[in-house]
């Protein structure tokens, strides 16, 4: 290649190569990112903006339903509030989320070609006080079968049972309804007249509990024999007492009475 037409070329290269770096620095961008939030709580969604010129910037729910359109509510739904516009960062809160505003929100920001990004809103929903269940009265000498639950969770909550600070090793099983999950956690307990009054503890662990727990007590009512009553046999007592017809005599003249357990209602006194 000839010197002149090689230097043509570079040059060439040269301004492709800065134009595309110009155009990749200039670029609008926008970003968002993935939000985790406890049932009944407030989700922040975020959508950060780079390089943004005054573009129209539209947020959607996971339904395509415009929410706002450049900082104007498009959907009737008071649970979402915009609380910040700025060159740098478009910001919306969702009050109260349920299970049907997971899914994923779009920040769409239009400009000679529309960028995209997705944050996804999770809904957790943590355990309440398990629920303890027995299914028949413990007796001396044998087995009583513990059933704990949690009803509805989200992720699946973790039960365990504990007796005396040590872990019972129990059985666990768990039925998903549609979105969220029920857990049961089953265990058998060999219990002794000495048990009865002792206490047996579900606890449930859950993400959205943040290291907390929830825990519900049982106590154990155990049925024994019980001993034979004590039955107790008196003799008939004796009094001594004044004969009633020697009340008046100078030289009083005494009657031993044997009084039956039950009392007559009127003394007997022996005739003369």
């Amino acid at each position: 290649m000839a010197p002149g037409l090689s230097l043509l070329h570079g040059c060439i290269v040269l301004g492709i190569v800065l134009l595309s770096t110009a155009g990749t620095a200039f670029a609008q961008e926008v970003q968002a990112e993935n939000v985790t939030v406890v049932e009944g709580g407030t989700a922040e969604i975020s959508c950060r903006l780079h390089q943004y010129d005054g573009s129209i910037v539209v947020i959607q729910n996971p339904s395509r339903q415009t929410l706002f359109f450049n900082g104007t509510r498009a959907l009737k739904d008071e649970r979402f509030q915009l609380v910040e516009f700025t060159p740098k960062q478009v910001k919306i809160h969702l009050s109260n989320a349920k299970l049907e505003d997971e899914g994923g929100y779009f920040c769409q920001l239009y400009t000679e070609d529309t960028h995209h990004q997705i944050a996804t809103l999770t809904v957790l929903v943590p355990p309440e006080n398990p629920v303890v269940e027995v299914k028949e009265q413990a007796v001396e000498g044998g087995l009583v079968e513990l059933i704990c639950s949690a009803p509805r969770t989200k992720p699946e909550a973790t039960l365990r049972w504990y007796r005396d600070r040590r872990e019972l090793k129990g059985v666990t099983s768990k039925q998903e309804n549609i979105k969220t999950f029920s857990i049961t956690n089953s265990v058998q307990i060999s219990v002794e007249r000495r048990d009865n009054g002792e206490i047996v503890t579900c606890e449930a662990s859950h993400p959205a509990l943040r290291g907390q727990k929830k825990q519900t007590q049982y106590v154990l009512d155990v049925q024994y024999p019980s001993s034979a009553a004590s039955t107790m046999t008196r003799e008939p007592s004796t009094s001594i007492q004044l004969c009633p017809w020697q009340a008046l005599s100078v030289t009083p003249v005494l009657c031993r009475m044997e009084l039956p357990l039950v009392m007559p209602q009127q003394p007997w006194w022996p005739q003369l």
